[in-house]
């Protein structure tokens, strides 16, 4: 079920939660290896957590 949400996002919120979740990536890290600036990962990440919880919310109905 987790990973069918995390497969569901866009490719923007997917990258930077999977390597900050599963790979343990710093957000400095990440988002050097994104080229985006750390408020943009920190950005995406609440935005990724955000969906999921959609998701998950939407699935229990």
């Amino acid at each position: 079920m987790l990973w069918r949400a995390v497969s569901a996002l866009p490719i923007k919120l997917k990258e930077p939660l999977i390597l900050r979740a599963i790979e343990g990536l710093s957000q400095a890290e990440t988002a050097d290896l994104l080229g985006i600036s750390e408020k943009a990962v920190e950005t995406r990440l609440y935005r990724a957590r955000r969906k999921l919880d959609e998701l998950r919310s939407a699935s229990r109905t």
